[in-house]
């Protein structure tokens, strides 16, 4: 595994550079096409001389994202304790690749309102802060690579640890981190966006947002897939869940009464309608990732 986790680093490592150095063009392609794009003037001029290294760019930063997946997968597998570092890193890199392919549809679909004359200023933020995500994304990956190079990995030697115990303990820092990212988006598009809008993209949205929770909790069944099911959990996780669930459904009750009250006294805070149940469901995925960390944390204290 070594070996693999060497080798799957220094290809990461190249596609990284070769990534930023894509991500960087990219970003000349959107602020020279912006302007004109927004102002309805021709743009075929630029379309014809970047178009086709904007689409290399793109298949390139999405084999990046494939590769950085792959290896902080390998690193999962490999390394024995948890690591808040790299679960953040794994969050970012689903969320990225999802954001890439969103990047290709909003294009189009700012190809298609410039066609018809109809205003995309307000798609170009959302452009904006994907290309930030993956820059966000290349910065960790390198920052985690350099972590994990040849001569940390040749004087490395496991620990003893629990059964299973740090895929157990990384997924609830990924249910954290889907739980934060859920209920900041969703109160932000309540409180900003129209409801035609949110209708249009909640669905989508509630996905990319979710997927890198259900992808650590595949991988963790997958690890348990031939186990019987009532040895999934040790005794100490399954205390841990247990009290966990109890917090949950009496933290999460007491949190939604409270949003209730306060929107059916106070009509300005009346922002979260159609949102409220993803909101919910990533309060209650907050609320049991948080209180199973915070429990099982606080057994081994």
């Amino acid at each position: 595994m070594k070996k693999v986790i060497n080798i799957s680093g220094k290809i990461t490592f190249y596609l990284g550079i070769i990534s930023l150095a894509s991500l960087i063009y990219n970003l000349i392609f959107y602020k020279t096409l912006r302007p004109k794009i927004i102002g309805f003037e021709d743009i075929s001029g630029i379309l014809d001389s970047m178009e086709v290294f904007v689409a290399i760019a793109f298949i390139l930063i999405f084999i990046f994202h494939n590769s950085a997946i792959l290896n902080i997968a390998f690193q999962l597998k490999f390394f024995k304790r948890e690591s808040l570092f790299r679960s953040l890193v794994f969050f970012i890199a689903v969320i990225s690749i999802l954001l890439v392919l969103g990047d290709f549809a909003l294009l189009s679909d700012i190809g298609k309102e410039y066609a018809y004359g109809l205003d995309t200023t307000g798609e170009w933020p959302i452009l904006y802060f994907s290309q930030l995500l993956h820059f966000i994304l290349i910065i960790l990956v390198f920052i985690t690579l350099l972590w994990t190079r040849k001569s940390f990995l040749d004087k490395y030697k496991e620990d003893v640890v629990l059964k299973d115990e740090a895929i157990f303990i990384n997924a609830q820092y990924v249910g954290i981190f889907c739980g934060i990212f859920g209920i900041g988006v969703f109160s932000a598009l309540s409180a900003f966006f129209p409801l035609w809008a949110l209708k249009k993209g909640i669905f989508v949205i509630s996905l990319i947002i979710i997927l890198p929770y259900f992808l650590i909790v595949i991988y963790w069944l997958v690890i348990k897939i031939r186990e019987k099911v009532g040895q999934w959990y040790d005794e100490k996780q399954y205390q841990d869940i247990t009290k966990a669930s109890l917090v949950t459904m009496m933290a999460s009750i007491i949190i939604m009464t409270v949003i209730f009250v306060i929107q059916y006294f106070v009509s300005e805070f009346d922002f979260i309608t159609i949102t409220w149940f993803p909101f919910y469901v990533f309060l209650v995925l907050l609320l049991f990732s948080s209180s199973t960390l915070y429990f099982n944390k606080k057994a081994a204290n």
